[in-house]
């Protein structure tokens, strides 16, 4: 779709400027009539039954979930109300870098890595309790506050809660390839050919993304390498050990590092029973940081 003009009305908000935009959703800065600013994502409804249902999801669950390092949901409907064509979600307008675009400005220390982490993990253990699984954690999808510093979790297109019905068709729910946990790896091989076989993920996928991310702040490179034509090595994941963090980046302390490769265990119970459990063993890790951590 073409951008909206400013100045266009949605929901009682108008538009002042596109944030961005996607496969699926356009993103725009809108100003309330009280003079705030939001974030206003906008998805067409002729995308498709299941499209629709997710985006429904996405508000649905956004709307549940409240804590600082969750992307606060504030509302939703459908636009134009005479002829709709697009459903619009209102969501905080976080303005900062993405973890990506942070973890690559120069100086960035161990200490603040694991802080980020850990704000990672508070977020995951708000969701979890609630029953619902992110399924696409990974640096695009955490936003590192400008007013506080603080990594916030955004994006619950593709998040399930237990219960829900199953909206995908295929083998996989979606998410992102490199961030897909062993396990799931290891089901579609299984069931390669089984007619219905479809992966179910849980709270073991998102924390297994997490310390993809970890991994990746620490080294600057993805656990394991990609294959010739770009795809993801599944026997590697499936069967090898990633390179010690410590090996590509000699400053990673031990104790991150031991923390870094239990998330990227092969399977679900030899990472930590959940993501509260994380944030604890990264309380713990932190109180025994020294000078090197800066």
């Amino acid at each position: 779709m073409s951008p909206l003009p400013p100045g266009t009305r949605i929901g009682g908000d108008v538009v002042e400027g596109e944030l961005g935009s996607g496969g699926f959703a356009t993103v725009y800065l809108v100003r309330s009539p009280e003079g705030r600013l939001y974030a206003l994502k906008l998805l067409p409804l002729d995308q498709g039954e299941e499209r629709a249902e997710r985006a429904w999801r996405e508000l649905s669950l956004g709307m549940r979930l409240r804590h600082p390092n969750l992307a606060r949901q504030l509302g939703g409907g459908q636009w134009p109300e005479d002829n709709p064509r697009f459903l619009w979600l209102k969501l905080e307008l976080i303005e900062g870098l993405t973890l990506e675009e942070w973890g690559l400005v120069p100086g960035r220390t161990v200490a603040e890595v694991v802080e980020r982490t850990l704000e990672l993990a508070r977020a995951l253990a708000v969701m979890h309790e609630a029953g619902v699984v992110h399924r696409d954690v990974k640096e695009a999808n955490v936003l590192v506050r400008e007013s506080d510093g603080q990594a916030v979790l955004v994006d619950f297109g593709v998040s399930y809660r237990k219960g829900s019905p199953t909206l995908t068709k295929g083998m996989f729910p979606p998410g992102t390839l490199p961030y897909r946990a062993p396990e799931a790896w290891a089901y579609a091989r299984a069931h390669v050919g089984v007619a219905g076989a479809h992966y179910r993920a849980g709270p073991g996928d998102d924390l297994y993304a997490v310390g993809v991310v970890l991994y990746c702040l620490l080294t600057g490179r993805f656990p394991f390498r990609f294959t010739d034509d770009g795809g993801v090595d599944v026997e590697a994941v499936l069967n090898q050990a990633p390179l010690s963090p410590r090996l590509v980046n000699p400053r990673v302390p031990r104790e991150v590092e031991a923390v870094c490769l239990r998330l990227l265990a092969k399977k679900p119970e030899e990472r930590y029973p959940g993501a509260v459990a994380l944030y604890e063993a990264l309380e713990a890790v932190k109180a025994g940081a020294d000078a090197s951590w800066k």
